[in-house]
């Protein structure tokens, strides 16, 4: 059978090179495979590169917009391969001797091609693939691994980036040179602070550079003359944990966001701002996205392998389509029998696709719920097991596949809780064997017709397992396991073999010459492969089991595989034998395992490793049509193998639908999750099994025993009812007296266990406590104390000190003398301080003054309030006037005594001198805390005696609150004094030592003491002789000294006669001894009264001496509260200094690095800058050896054309004319496109030899087939011959070729013209680079000089001594001024003066002032009466009397009274009211009138209603009668006629303009004829 194979299809896994070909056709490459998506006719097309004439695999690909694309091979000194598209027609090869392997392809404009090549070389190579020629070949320095390398489609640039720098390459093309000009974004170094790394660029269709960091926010790289800026345009506020990326679209760009979210973002002009006009959140994550700079059109590529397409008219208006379905991820491939038209195919997340083999057309998809997920499909029916890990079990699922009805479950099986990971079928199909490999479990089943399983047999090996498989030997199905022996390789030599029908175990007999990886069966009867481990031979094992049980093994042919590598694998079916290795070919043989293979095909490259190369799965359908391979790399392609007549090689592929692969539909389950696996089942079946067989015996024993226990019972009641002497202890009636000792054994061998592990815990945490308190405490100098207030909330702590503190170490010694030598030199410069001379004026004097206040110290408000700290404290702060310690900085000599040899630091500046301070801060303040711990032990012994003291109080206070209480009773008063005294209690924090060591009083659990550690306390021996004790009693009542509070406690007894007689009986003596009784009551009383007076005074004056010592105390911790403060202040002003000094030569090194780096890039850019000019010096020479070129063709031009009719010397000048007329013409040239210099040169070759370059475009070869339909013989005028014609048309063809020279030699000079204003730009740019960093230096040396000079001291004043508004930054001192005190108090004296005297002067001004603003009221009060007098003149002069009161007085004079007036008004009205009468009876005239009329109207209305009515009935009765579509008719009629005349007269125009286009080209013809074939007169004519 022959073989003609081809790719039908590929899914590719690595989706990292990835480009656009033309306007719609997406290549993806992975592989030795490009796979063509044609997005506009939904095909595909795979270019396999695997021989050497298409390529050794490949590497990176580059597409243009001219249908073609460029990839570079995957293999040592890979060759570029330059494709047309759809043909695949190779146009050029380019290959480079020192290039290794290419990480980057880009096409660029003008024919050109970037290369960027990897480690170890790095090189950027230009070549121009037309010609074949390598232009320019420079080093990048660039080493990363994962670079982006992108073309431009504006400009002869590309991109180069790898996150954290980015390079920007400019072509520049000079005639027979080619130049690289290279903008850089340097990556951090050192202490610089990076920017966010940019994971993704992008060129715009305006031209410019974008790029994304990993948070999607959007940056502008643009250039600044020397290297590329970037700037940030627009900030991504989401948030997600996506990778973005960008593509352009339009004229904007799309962003996919970290959240998942697909952006359109547009430049708004107005604002200058982006904005987001449209949003798209994809089904999955995103891992490419790409666009097309040609049309509008971009292509996302999802984690799964949903591919979309995006296309629109604009940015806020994208069409998303999904085009295809292509799985990623995929771990296992199989075939649906029995028609094999369908692929199944399963990835690592679990997710099971169906797709149609032919053409690639996804089916069916779904979704399996489970872990560790596999399956396998039967050889001859279309059935699928699918097995997994459901919760803490594996299971299997048997469905059934119809396209129809999809997927059906027909069986499940819950197996092990051990790692099935491998199910086979036999070859009939009736069988299957699911195997835990690693465990050597075996399940064997029989399969039905129905589709029902039975189990035939499980076993255990005991090993793990390498294979296991099923096949027929003699006349059973057996099951046979290879036995896995090592535990590096999966391989072994033992065979285990089963009987799969029967169950029975079979024995293996024979040898092999392993060990085998892998056993397969063969279609041959009675025949098994056997694949070595690390051979590339096979060798065939026949088999022969007719002798029952046992299955015979000899060796048959050991043959060669044909593999290159001794690592192979192989699949069987009924046709055919495949076998694949890690070389990437797959071997096709007969099924009867011949020695020679039928067919050798690479479906994947021998250099796709790093642990994922080689094939991992390889099958073939039953007829061997179609193979499928899953590679190592998880890359599944189809060759087709037999090529039909109606074969076409590109595949047509449809969306899938949103039904197929919908998640919620699409779900299946193994098993379901609490179900029992098998060996539980018969765990369960052998425990039900056993309780069934032994259930009469244990009812049997249930029931002696329920005997026992009422006899039992009934022994115990009767031992209760006998006496307590006859009882019998309840340990007789202990039946089992074993159980009882091992139980009591078993419970003190517990507790000893219990016991020693607890002791050994103990003593474990007894040394790690030991060796912390050996290290941590024991270490340390002086702890850290606490010291409480009594009663209060004042606490202070005193200062751990670490062991390492001591007075003097060797560094300090070195430093005292090195500082004492300095000291006796006295050669210190010190320009601050002002020499005073003798005999000096008073001014002198004052500065003397000023100065030597300055270095005087002065006790601060705080200083003053701590005096009282202590004597050593008030030594310590003595200091003598003449010690400098004003620009000290520190206040630390108000405590201690500064070291001789300080450093002040007016003179520290150097790295040594912040030595010297270190270990002399270091001892400053280890003084600081020695003298603060001192401080507080006083106080802590203080405390120790105020404790005492307190509680003696106390103490006393308790007695006599007691012993007035004693006296309210004696007294018989029930008002009891309740005073709540209270101790004060040591805290934990103030006795250390309870931190590390437990007391007992502290434990509040009580010690257990076990009975055997109680101690008795032996008895009584008897009475002893208390001789002394009655003697004490008797004479002193048992003590030995009378107290007199006591004694006045005792009440007085009564008299004899008080207790024996009534009072009417007592006789003298007894009334006598009644009144010394009653006064020595009154006696006692008084004194039991003066006792209690004495008790109160005592209780108020121990009470006030009492809180008086706890406030003074509790004073005391505060004030030393505030001391500890002062001195941590201190001792942050000792390291404050340090620091600062720390800060200022780091300050130094900073700057001296900065000069460094200024230097560096001086140095830098006159390097570029001499590179650049050398290279500006050759592109002028290009430039005028160019234009030398080009006026050497112009003269050639002329000069062709000058000596045209030399050639014709002996012909006549008519002839010589139609020549020049002929030699003159040209074809017309359609340029539609830009054309390079070498297509020009190319096409001037082809015009002048006549023969047609192969790579001319397509608007050439139109001209260069019109240049020779110009020189046929058809187009020869009457008047030449056929040499004549030739020799015309050859000179034709050199003018013609040498015109389209001096076009290709004008885009040159064009070229070098563009590259020598690029160059010019770039050296100006470096020049004003450079004088700006001359600048930046000279700058930086104004500012070092001014640090120096400048300097920042540190002073310690009073909070109010400062005068400045502080807000906690050194800038607020830059323009503070430090003044002495005296000259302040000179200055508050003079200003109280001149404020004393301002005060009296303008309390004589407010006098003066008040005395002119009282004689200015008064003279305005004045002014105003003057003014309301002439008011009131003018007003009576301005009265006037009107009329009417002229009248009445005159009226009044002549006698004239009010009742004429009267009778006046009357006859008025009177007069009013009959003229008002006769309008009011015209107007009722007037409206009768109307009446009349309106009647009249009325009925000449009812007589229209009526002529109206019978109208209409008339007109109904019309309608009625004839037809309602009859105007529609007319109005058509009338439309169409209105249409025709239209028509008419649009054709009579077009006739008309027809007719006139016609004779203007008659015209035009006659004329061109007159003058290409001009009448001739006749002979006859001319003379």
């Amino acid at each position: 059978m022959e073989y003609n194979p081809a790719v039908r299809w590929c899914m590719p896994q690595n989706l990292e090179q990835m480009s656009f070909v033309g306007k719609d056709v997406l290549a993806i490459v992975h592989d030795i495979y490009i796979i063509f998506l044609n997005l506009k006719n939904n095909q595909e097309i795979i270019y396999v590169a695997n021989n050497q004439k298409r390529g050794d695999g490949v590497d990176v690909i580059c597409g243009h917009r001219s249908n073609m694309f460029a990839f570079a091979e995957k293999v040592k000194h890979a060759r570029i391969f330059i494709v047309r598209y759809p043909q695949f027609h190779i146009l050029a090869e380019l290959k480079d001797e020192e290039a290794n392997r290419y990480k980057g392809l880009g096409m660029l404009e003008c024919d050109l091609i970037a290369g960027f090549t990897g480690f170890p070389v790095n090189m950027c190579t230009i070549w121009s693939w037309r010609s074949k020629q390598r232009l320019v070949c420079v080093q990048t320095g660039v080493v990363r691994r994962r670079q982006i390398y992108l073309p431009s489609r504006t400009h002869v640039t590309i991109c180069q980036c790898w996150g954290e720098g980015l390079i920007v390459w400019e072509v520049g093309q000079c005639f027979k040179k080619c130049y690289l000009l290279r903008r850089g974004k340097e990556e951090a170094t050192g202490w610089e602070i990076s920017e966010p790394p940019l994971i993704g660029v992008c060129w715009g269709n305006e031209g410019n550079l974008y790029a994304i960091d990993p948070k999607g926010n959007l940056y502008l790289v643009a250039s600044d003359g020397v290297a590329m800026v970037s700037s940030l345009e627009w900030n991504h506020t989401a948030t997600g944990t996506n990778k973005p990326s960008i593509c352009a679209f339009a004229n904007g760009v799309l962003i996919y966001g970290p959240d998942n979210r697909l952006r359109s973002l547009r430049r708004e002009e107005e604002k200058h701002a982006w904005k987001e006009v449209w949003s798209f959140v994809p089904e999955d994550t995103v891992v490419r996205l790409v666009g097309n700079s040609t049309s509008d059109m971009a292509v996302m590529w999802t984690e799964t392998g949903f591919v979309y397409k995006m296309s629109g008219e604009s940015e806020d208006k994208i069409d998303v389509q999904m085009v295809t379905y292509k799985m990623r991820h995929i771990v296992k491939i199989q075939m649906i029998a029995p028609d094999y038209t369908y692929l199944a195919c399963m990835n690592s997340s679990g997710t099971l696709a169906f797709y149609e083999v032919e053409t690639a057309r996804l089916v069916a998809m779904k979704y399996i719920e489970g872990k560790e997920v596999s399956f396998q499909a039967s050889p001859v029916e279309p059935l699928l097991v699918i097995y997994g890990r459901v919760g803490e079990n594996y299971g299997m699922a048997l469905h059934t596949f119809d396209i129809k009805n999809g997927m059906q479950k027909v069986e499940t099986m819950c197996l092990t809780h051990q790692i099935v990971s491998r199910v086979v079928f036999s070859p009939r199909g009736t069988e299957i064997v699911a195997a835990a490999m690693s465990a050597g479990h075996i399940f064997i089943y029989s399969l039905s017709p129905e589709y029902k399983l039975s189990l035939v047999r499980y076993t255990e090996v005991g090993r793990g397992l390498a294979d296991c498989f099923l096949m027929k030997v003699g006349e059973f199905m057996r099951c046979f396991s290879l036995v896995l022996f090592s535990d590096k390789y999966s391989i072994g030599e033992r065979v285990i073999c089963i009987n799969a029908e029967t169950g029975k175990d079979n024995k293996f007999a024979g040898k092999m010459q392993g060990p085998y990886a892998k056993l397969l069966p063969s279609s041959s009867k009675d025949t098994m492969i056997g694949i070595p481990h690390l051979t590339r031979c096979y060798h065939v094992l026949k088999l022969s089991g007719d002798k029952g049980v046992t299955v015979s093994v000899k060796m048959g042919s050991i043959v060669e595989t044909g593999h290159d590598i001794k690592q192979f694998d192989g699949f069987t079916n009924i046709n055919a034998f495949l076998t694949f290795a890690y070389d990437g070919t797959v071997v096709l043989r007969q099924p009867t395992v011949p020695d020679e293979y039928d067919l050798k095909i690479t479906v994947t490259h021998r250099y796709e490793s790093g642990g994922r190369g080689g094939i991992r799965e390889a099958i073939i359908d039953g007829e061997n049509q179609y193979l499928v391979h899953l590679g190592g790399n998880q890359t599944v392609a189809c060759v087709y193998l037999q090529r039909k007549i109606e074969y076409d090689e590109k595949t047509i592929y449809d969306p899938p639908k949103k039904a197929v692969y919908a998640e919620q539909n699409n779900c299946l389950t193994i098993i379901h999750e609490t179900a029992k696996n098998y060996l539980d089942l018969q765990e369960d079946k052998k425990v039900h099994e056993e309780a069934m067989d032994y259930r009469r015996q244990r009812e049997d024993v249930v029931k002696t025993f329920e005997i026992l226990q009422n006899k039992l019972v009934e022994l115990l009641e009767e031992n209760i009812g006998e006496i307590p002497l006859h009882q019998l202890s309840l340990s007789e009636f202990n039946l089992h007296l074993e159980a009882k000792k091992e139980r009591l054994k078993q419970a003190e061998k517990e507790r000893e266990e219990f016991r020693l592990m607890t002791e050994a815990r103990i003593c474990a945490q007894d040394v790690v406590t030991a060796w912390i308190k050996q290290q941590c405490w024991d270490t340390m100098l002086t702890q850290r104390v606490k010291l409480f207030a009594i009663f209060s909330h004042y606490q202070v702590e005193n200062f751990a000190i670490l062991p390492t503190q001591r007075d003097k170490w060797p560094e300090l010694n070195q430093i005292e003398a090195l500082r004492t030598i300095q000291l006796e030199t006295q050669d210190i410069f010190k320009p601050w301080e002002e020499e005073v001379a003798e005999g000096s004026s008073l001014g002198s004097k004052e500065a003397a003054e000023s100065t030597e206040g300055l270095h005087t110290p002065r006790m601060s408000t705080m200083d003053q309030e701590g005096e009282d700290i202590g004597e050593a404290g008030v030594e310590s702060r003595t200091t003598t006037p003449n010690t400098p310690f004003a620009l000290s900085g520190t206040a630390s000599h108000r405590f201690i005594t500064i070291p001789h040899f300080m450093i002040p630091q007016t003179v520290a500046y150097s790295f040594l001198h912040m030595n010297w301070l270190q270990h002399i801060t270091k001892l400053n303040t280890q003084n600081l805390r020695l003298w603060f711990n001192k401080q507080f032990d006083e106080l802590m012994g203080l405390k120790i005696r105020e404790v005492g003291l307190v509680k003696e109080r106390n103490a006393r206070l308790r007695f006599i609150v007691e012993e007035l209480n004693k006296l309210s009773d004696l007294r018989g008063s029930f008002h009891h004094l309740i005073v709540q005294i209270t101790d004060p209690e040591w805290r934990q924090e103030e006795h250390t030592h309870k931190l590390i060591k437990v007391e007992p009083e502290e434990c509040s659990i009580e010690p257990y003491i076990s009975p055997s550690q109680v101690v008795i306390i032996p008895p009584d021996p008897g009475p002893k002789d208390d001789f002394r004790e009655r003697a004490l009693i008797e004479m002193m009542d048992g003590v030995l000294e009378k107290l007199w509070h006591e004694e006045i406690k005792k009440p007085i007894p009564l008299p004899q006669c008080m207790l024996d007689k009534d009072p009417e009986h007592f006789n003298e003596e007894d009334l006598r001894h009644v009144f010394d009784y009653e006064a020595k009551v009154n006696f006692r009383n008084e004194e039991r009264d003066k006792y209690r007076k004495m008790l109160h005074a005592e209780f108020a004056k121990l009470s006030a001496t009492l809180n008086e010592g706890i406030v003074k105390f509790n004073q005391k911790v505060k004030d030393t509260w505030l001391l500890k403060l002062r001195i941590d202040s201190v001792i942050g002003q000792e390291n404050l200094n340090l620091l600062r000094l720390r800060r200022a030569n780091l300050d130094r090194v900073e700057m001296a690095e900065k000069i460094e780096s200024y230097r560096d890039e001086i140095a830098v850019l006159e390097q570029d800058l001499e590179i650049l000019n050398a290279e500006l010096q050759q592109i002028q020479e290009q430039s005028a050896e160019c234009q030398g070129a080009y006026d050497a063709l112009t003269l050639k031009d002329k000069t062709l054309d000058r000596t045209f009719k030399n050639h014709f010397a002996d012909l006549s000048p008519i002839i010589v004319d139609q020549c020049y007329k002929f030699f003159k013409k040209r074809p017309k040239w359609h340029q539609r496109a830009t054309m390079t210099p070498n297509v020009l040169y190319e096409l001037a070759q082809g015009i002048l030899t006549g023969v047609r370059p192969p790579l001319l475009h397509q608007d050439c070869f139109e001209f260069f087939k019109a240049m020779e339909q110009l020189d046929l013989i058809v187009n020869m005028p009457p008047v030449m011959d056929e040499q004549l014609w030739a020799i015309m048309c050859k000179l034709r063809r050199s003018k013609t070729e040498n015109e389209i020279r001096v076009r290709a030699v004008a885009q040159e000079m064009a070229y070098v013209e563009n590259t020598f204003q690029v160059w010019a730009r770039a050296i100006q740019a470096r020049r004003a680079a450079h004088a700006h960093a001359h600048a930046k230096i000279a700058d930086h040396r104004v500012n070092v000089e001014a640090i120096a000079r400048n300097r920042t001291l540190q002073l310690v004043l009073p909070a109010g001594q400062v005068e400045i508004v502080t807000t906690g930054h050194m800038s607020d001192f830059d323009d503070a001024t430090l003044i002495p005190r005296e000259d302040i108090e000179k200055i508050n004296n003079v200003i109280l003066k001149v404020g004393d005297m301002k005060l009296r002067m303008m309390r004589k001004q407010m006098d003066f002032r008040k005395g002119i603003l009282s004689k200015e009221w008064e003279h305005a009060q004045m002014k105003m009466k003057l003014r309301h007098m002439e008011q009131e003149l003018y007003s009576y002069k301005r009265l006037k009397i009107p009329k009417e009161l002229q009248l009445y007085l005159k009226n009044k004079e002549e006698g004239y009274t009010d009742e004429m007036d009267y009778m006046r008004l009357e006859k008025e009205m009177k007069g009013t009211e009959m003229a008002v009468n006769k309008a009011l009876n015209d107007n009722i005239k007037k409206v009768e009138d109307i009446e009349v009329k309106v009647a009249n109207l009325s009925t000449e209305l009812e007589k229209l209603q009526m002529l109206i009515v019978s109208l209409n009935v008339k007109v109904s009765e019309k309608r009625l009668n004839e037809d309602a579509l009859e105007p529609i008719r007319i109005r058509r009629i009338f439309k169409k006629r209105m249409e025709t005349l239209v028509a008419r007269s649009q054709l009579i125009r077009q006739v008309q303009s027809n007719h006139s286009t016609i004779v203007m080209l008659q015209t035009e013809l006659e004329l061109l004829r007159l003058k290409t074939y001009p009448t001739l007169a006749s002979f006859r004519q001319l003379l």
